[in-house]
């Protein structure tokens, strides 16, 4: 982002009374804090906590519940420590009646699943890490 794009959203969260918000993706991160008079002032870079890494595994494509067998065969659609390859199916998402294919984002080896079969999941949520 541009300096001029920060202070443009920055002027948009004050003016809708947006007090903070933060934003980070790979190898970036910022945060806002739009200051009261009383406020305690922003941390300086040195002081600011060190971003997370970025969660490097299969997230849900969307809403639904994550099956780790699949509904019409009863078998586990991969199992864990598997090597995949890109595109592979990992899981199924299940929306009401329809069926949603997971697929591994990267090659690797597939680590357990963060989710319980059967779970209620929403877009983006962590599934399995790849290895």
């Amino acid at each position: 982002m541009t300096a001029e794009e920060i202070e443009r959203l920055a002027a948009w969260c004050a003016a809708a009374g947006v007090g903070e918000i933060e934003l980070a993706e790979a190898g970036f991160s910022l945060c806002l804090r739009i200051q009261s008079a009383k406020a305690e002032p922003c941390a300086s870079a040195a002081e600011a906590p060190k971003a997370e890494a970025v969660f490097k595994g299969v997230r849900a494509p969307g809403v639904g519940v994550f099956r780790l067998v699949h509904p019409t065969t009863g078998h586990p659609v991969v199992e864990t420590g598997q090597p995949v390859r890109k595109g592979e199916t990992v899981g199924v998402l299940q929306i009401g009646p329809c069926l949603k294919a997971v697929l591994a984002p990267a090659d690797g080896t597939l680590g357990a699943a963060l989710v319980a079969d059967g779970a209620v999941v929403g877009y983006g949520t962590p599934l399995y890490e790849l290895m």
